[in-house]
């Protein structure tokens, strides 16, 4: 099944670059990792079918942070949370998570459920 142009089952990463975003105590993702920017749109990138070397550099060429880690969740995740995928593949693989609500409380939840859902892989 495809929503969004994006197969259900397709693996996307968030990349982390704060230690604010997981627990290395419990080896989880934080909801922080998933709260959006003003604008709305919370990067990920599409890393199905990429080798784990080919994931890591896409994360280590965005920021000039040291890439400390990723949380990996299906897109089918982020749809059941109510929230919609924009590929818009600039830089390559690009997507974002958009559709969130207006109400900070109710950002949160959704980024709660995100980060529930997400799979910590720390560099």
């Amino acid at each position: 099944m495809v929503l969004d142009n994006i197969e259900v089952q397709e693996t996307l990463a968030r990349y982390i670059y704060s230690r604010n975003h997981y627990r290395s105590s419990d080896h989880t993702v934080k909801h922080s990792a998933f709260i959006p920017p003003k604008d709305k749109r919370l990067s990920i990138f599409r890393i199905s079918s990429l080798s784990e070397s080919e994931i890591w550099s896409i994360g280590g060429t965005l920021r000039s942070q040291s890439l400390l880690g990723r949380a990996d969740i299906k897109a089918l995740s982020i749809w059941e949370t109510g929230l919609s995928i924009d590929p818009d593949d600039t830089p390559p693989r690009h997507a974002n998570i958009i559709g969130w609500p207006n109400e900070d409380s109710a950002i949160m939840l959704k980024a709660i459920e995100l980060a529930e859902k997400a799979q910590l892989h720390l560099k």
